[in-house]
């Protein structure tokens, strides 16, 4: 097979999209054979340097941004260059005027579920592009039930055409040792206990709410209450928030830190109002941690009965993390079911749905 694989989004800080695209091409090279080639297009050599050390991988730079008119525009001339067998673009915004083979991963549609926190050209995008190559596109990818839904629904694609290939937890999200608790707290320069929330300061991965239920028990416990470490937060971002003794906010951490704040956390909340899929809750519950998180979108699935799930406002995220902190044997009992739940989801699991579905849209038309 030969495949142009479209990993634009890749750069050293991933973000979802990116760590699906390049988790997934390293599983499919785990589980193909050596008729596999991959012509993977990166932004730039930095993020050519980010590929697998691999033969059948070539990197292609194409210094042009994923999204916009001039990707619409010089994508298909690139494409066209290439006697590739189809094209797989591992992001929402593959070229509507290509005319082969096209298979595209939509990871959500949370610009078309909360429209007020995104403007009108998001809206425009997707009824100009996202939507009529997902209807023209050989396959579409999606990484949750919720979220094929959401396609088949906002999108109008067939429900066969929609194929799940979820996320996964990497190789460093494990639980951490007893002996390596306090060697990983003084790495982070963190406490051995504390509450952990991960994410960004979108309006849908809700952590204002978080900070609000914690001021609620901080208010009722006073210095006894463990302190609030962020993930993904810079001082002065929602609304302003800066650290204090108790209030740790950590812009950037790599997979090695972020399993070590997991590992240590007394609990971990994730309180998103939308995720397509959520894989900081999966890796918290592959490191053990005792998970809360919303009861809404993809992360049902993902959590399972691994973990505490709320309604995402401050309240009620305040009364279900007060019961845990007063619990230790259900943080322990979470802390065991965690691992086994994460498990369920693999990248070798995803990558072997992908190349058979890359192998039926070239036997012939699929579905």
């Amino acid at each position: 097979m030969r495949i142009i694989y479209d990993l634009r989004t890749l750069e050293p800080r991933m973000h979802g999209m990116a760590r699906y695209g390049l988790e997934l091409l390293r599983a499919m090279l785990d589980q193909g054979g050596e008729d596999m080639g991959f012509g993977v297009l990166v932004r730039d050599r930095q993020a050519a340097s980010l590929l697998p050390q691999d033969p059948r991988v070539l990197a292609m730079v194409c210094n042009f941004a994923p999204y916009g008119l001039l990707s619409q525009i010089m994508l298909p001339k690139v494409l066209s260059q290439f006697r590739a067998q189809m094209y797989h673009c591992t992001f929402y915004a593959p070229p509507v005027r290509h005319g082969g083979r096209t298979l595209i991963t939509i990871h959500d549609l949370i610009h078309l579920r909360f429209p007020q926190d995104h403007g009108l050209k998001h809206r425009l995008f997707y009824r100009q592009v996202v939507g009529p190559a997902a209807r023209k596109a050989a396959a579409v990818f999606t990484v949750s039930q919720h979220s094929k839904r959401d396609i088949v629904e906002l999108l109008g694609v067939e429900p066969r055409r929609v194929v799940l290939t979820p996320n996964g937890a990497g190789p460093a999200f494990q639980p951490l040792e007893p002996d390596q608790r306090a060697e990983a707290a003084a790495g982070l320069g963190l406490p051995e206990s504390f509450i952990l929330g991960v994410g960004n300061p979108k309006p849908h991965k809700n952590l204002a709410a978080l900070v609000q239920a914690w001021q609620l028990l901080q208010a009722r416990a006073g210095d006894s209450l463990p302190p609030l470490v962020l993930v993904g937060v810079k001082p002065g971002e929602l609304g302003g928030l800066q650290p204090g003794p108790k209030l740790h906010l950590l812009p950037h951490l790599d997979d090695a830190g972020l399993a070590a704040a997991y590992g240590l956390a007394t609990a971990v909340v994730i309180p998103s109002r939308y995720e397509g899929f959520g894989l900081p809750a999966l890796e918290a519950l592959a490191c053990g941690a005792p998970l809360i998180a919303s009861d809404r979108a993809s992360l049902p699935e993902v959590v399972g009965r691994a973990g505490l799930l709320c309604p995402p406002e401050p309240q009620a995220l305040a009364q279900a993390l007060e019961g845990l902190l007063a619990d230790p044997a259900r943080r322990a009992a979470l802390a065991q079911a965690g691992p086994a739940q994460a498990a369920r989801f693999s990248w070798a699991d995803s990558a072997r749905t992908t190349l058979k579905t890359y192998r039926r849209v070239l036997d012939g038309p699929w579905p």
